[in-house]
């Protein structure tokens, strides 16, 4: 899986926001904060990631267990396809 072309992070007011660049910028009229791990998975799906490597990646940053690490990915990664980022 991997973020839309155009999608991409800023800080703005110590916030994490994503905003739009490019032609998405046209479909994409909201705002939307990350907190930090959301962040983090955000920037890894930037490059291209699988749900697994993206469980791992939390478990590993946050000593989470695996249940909840599953339910975080999972929970984020359907946000960002209801919003069509990924």
């Amino acid at each position: 899986m991997k973020i839309k072309e155009g999608f991409i992070i800023k800080e703005i007011a110590g916030k994490n926001v994503v905003v739009t660049t490019g032609d998405e910028a046209l479909n994409f009229n909201m705002i939307m904060h990350l907190n930090d791990s959301a962040k983090l998975l955000f920037e890894k799906l930037k490059q291209g990631s699988t749900i697994e490597e993206l469980i791992e990646l939390l478990m590993d940053h946050y000593e989470v267990e695996l249940e909840v690490a599953t339910k975080d990915v999972k929970g984020f990664i359907q946000v960002l396809i209801d919003k069509n980022i990924l």
